[in-house]
């Protein structure tokens, strides 16, 4: 073995060795940081490491047995006597060297676990290059102009967004510090993430326009530059550009010949249309708060139409509005075949007006996705507006929704963790962010996200009540609902999505009284359950209140309106899966067997998971809830198991507790399968439900 040591140390094989490492750190550092901006596959990143960790004892078998010398690769000569292709030697290296390799490349998998994660559990790193464009203080007479002061702020914050080398924070975080004139500037770096932030005024009057601007660096609170700049009104897009670009030049960041003319592109010379334009966007991004989402894209999409009649060739507003009139169809808030055209015709003007858009191709990969399914061409779309869209908070979560759909669930996971870095305080980057995580059942993963949008600045009920509906999901207690919900508002329900969890925790704690309570006080139609995405009517939920209760004859009642309201909306949406599968539990609990397992099926034929990773597994879940409710016990039972292994919202907390699976607890093989799946750490594990 001396003489083995000898030859290595002679051979330069250490030397290799070390050199190999230092190289191979590098590579993997370097890879690390590039392939993910090119939104490389992460089978493929993973790969390259495990590519490089193969090479190593590769590297040492060559080191012993060759050398580079002036004359070129020789055979190495040996000064022990040791033959250069001893197999017995070349063999230890190679075990050893295999070993070394397996030993570091499973310290980096422990230490760097190839998995998304929200990058810190408290607050925002710091980037120093990035920056928050506070909202600008209204300083003109007529206060009517706020929302001009807001036009300013959005389009100077839009232009940064287009440098790419800049992290821009989204307007939703930053809208929420307006009207904070005493803020705390570190403070608001630590929560949005950023080194700078530019701060200013507006002040117009008659055709005379004063725009103050003023960059703060938030970790010392310290001015760096400052300017004011008194034009004609008219000049205002072209004192947004100045502004936008000297910013980069302060913060020295690299910006291309094409994001510098994206830069000085004006949205619209018609200032009427843009501050209409302006009013529906703040109304189209904040839906999902809204108590009546229809109600508000209806509103906003009558802006809109007043925009694009002020200036037909307002690019962006026709992008909003095919936004808006998607939604409205995604959602089923009004899922007619002319709610559709209208999207797509809103898109194709956009584009027709600008083929190059970034923003009008935003607007149609938004249309394939939310209305024809056709994801194929979305992803088409998403491809050519992503260049000149960084920073763009609706392209991530747009891009995240589709790649989860496709089944691409790390790369879904990577864009939502990106739309939350860039706008924080967007309760909807992380909702779902952390549905998704749920989905995965990555549930503590979820819990963090939602420590962190407190941390950032969302110290909301709703914020809290969705962080114990994940810790439900995963335990099945209870109680965490019905705490949180006791800290919440008592008449919160924004879309209708907190009611269907009050009657949960009260028909769980067998309070049909409470269920009916709540359900009575809500002024509410239709309501959102599960993904938050499908409307359930009101007869629905009392179908269910009734169906706990035991009071067969409202149940069947309910049941029977409900399946009135949801087969109307099949006229609408022929054979849509989701209303199918509903429909199906519907007549599964009316008694009609036969049709309904035919329902349900049907519904799994229409969307399969090769179709629609994220639909397709809702509606295999309405297939196992049908067959619970027939009592096709044990082929609920290998559907449930099957789910278990998919993503998916079912968990061990809802089937330890949730009342619409109550038909299969008498089923020995049902219980022992639920507490297979309960959580490790006991004290997550509350008592099974009988």
């Amino acid at each position: 073995m001396r003489g083995f040591f000898r030859e290595l140390k002679h051979r330069q094989v250490y030397r290799v060795a070390l050199a190999y490492g230092v190289v191979a750190s590098g590579l993997v550092q370097i890879g690390g940081t590039i392939l993910p901006i090119f939104h490389v596959a992460e089978w493929v990143q993973q790969s390259f490491v495990v590519l490089i960790a193969i090479g190593f004892p590769f590297a040492l078998v060559l080191a012993w047995a060759f050398d580079i010398t002036s004359s070129g690769i020789e055979r190495a000569p040996s000064v022990t006597g040791l033959h250069v292709t001893s197999r017995r030697q070349v063999w230890v290296l190679a075990l050893v060297g295999t070993a070394i390799a397996g030993f570091c490349l499973a310290g980096y998998w422990f230490w760097h676990p190839w998995r998304p994660r929200v990058s810190s559990l408290t607050k925002s790193e710091i980037s120093e290059k990035g920056i928050a464009v506070l909202p600008f203080q209204n300083l003109s007479a007529d206060k009517e102009n706020a929302f001009f002061t807001d036009g300013v702020q959005d389009q100077i914050l839009t232009d940064l967004a287009k440098v790419a080398d800049l992290k821009v924070i989204g307007q939703t975080s930053v809208q929420q510090y307006k009207g904070d004139s005493a803020h705390d500037r570190q403070k608001i770096g630590e929560q949005l993430g950023v080194a700078y932030l530019l701060e200013g005024s507006v002040q117009r009057a008659g055709h005379r326009l004063r725009i103050s601007a003023h960059l703060f660096d938030s970790r010392t609170d310290q001015q760096l530059w400052a300017e004011t700049y008194d034009r004609e009104l008219a000049d205002v897009f072209a004192i947004q550009s100045e502004i936008a670009q000297t910013i980069v030049g302060q913060l020295q960041a690299t910006i291309s010949p094409q994001e510098k003319a994206l830069i000085e592109e004006r949205p619209t010379w018609n200032l009427a249309a843009y501050d209409l334009y302006l009013r529906a966007t703040e109304l189209v991004d904040s839906y999902t708060n809204a108590p009546d989402p229809k109600v508000t894209l209806l509103e906003a999409i009558d802006l809109l139409d007043k925009a694009t009649t002020h200036d037909p060739g307002f690019v962006l507003a026709y992008a909003y509005t095919a936004r808006a009139h998607d939604l409205l169809y995604f959602l089923d808030l009004d899922p007619t075949p002319e709610r559709a055209v209208r999207g797509q015709i809103a898109a194709e003007t956009a584009l027709r007006l600008a083929p190059n858009s970034a923003e009008a191709h935003l607007a149609m990969a938004d249309h394939y996705l939310r209305c024809r399914r056709d994801y194929r061409q979305a992803d088409k779309e998403l491809a050519v507006a992503q260049p000149s869209l960084p920073n763009s908070v609706a392209f991530f979560t747009l891009s995240g929704y589709l790649r989860r759909r496709e089944g691409k669930w790390e790369e879904g996971t990577r864009d939502f963790i990106r739309a939350v870095e860039l706008d924080p305080r967007n309760i909807n980057a992380s909702n779902l962010l952390a549905d998704t995580y749920v989905l995965l059942r990555q549930f503590e993963e979820a819990m963090a996200v939602a420590d962190r949008s407190v941390a950032a600045g969302l110290d909301l009920p709703i914020t809290h009540l969705r962080g114990e509906l994940v810790r439900f999901a995963q335990t099945g207690d209870p109680e965490v609902l019905r705490r949180a919900l006791a800290q919440a508002p008592a008449d919160m329900d924004i879309g209708g999505g907190e009611t269907p969890i009050r009657i949960l925790v009260a028909l769980i704690r067998h309070d049909y009284a409470e269920a009916e309570r709540v359900l009575a006080a809500s002024p509410r139609e239709t309501f959102q359950d599960t993904d938050f995405s499908f409307y359930y009517p009101r007869e629905w939920y009392e179908a269910i209140i009734a169906r706990a209760s035991g009071n067969q004859g409202k149940t069947k009642e309910q049941f029977g309106a409900a399946r009135k309201i949801i087969e109307a909306r099949l006229t609408n949406k022929p054979e849509d899966p989701r209303t199918l599968a509903v429909l199906a539990q519907v007549d599964a609990n009316l008694g009609e067997k036969d049709h309904a397992i035919a329902e349900a099926r049907r519904a799994v034929e229409l969307m399969p998971l090769s179709r629609d990773a994220y639909d397709g597994v809702l509606v295999l879940q309405g297939l196992a809830q049908v067959y619970t409710w027939t009592g096709e016990n044990d082929q609920a039972l290998q559907l449930l198991q099957r789910l278990m292994k998919l993503p998916g919202y079912l968990s061990y907390g809802y089937l330890r507790a949730d009342p619409a699976w109550d038909p299969l607890r008498k089923d020995p093989k049902f219980n022992e399968f639920v507490s297979s799946l309960a959580p490790k750490n006991p004290s997550l594990s509350p008592k099974p439900r009988r």
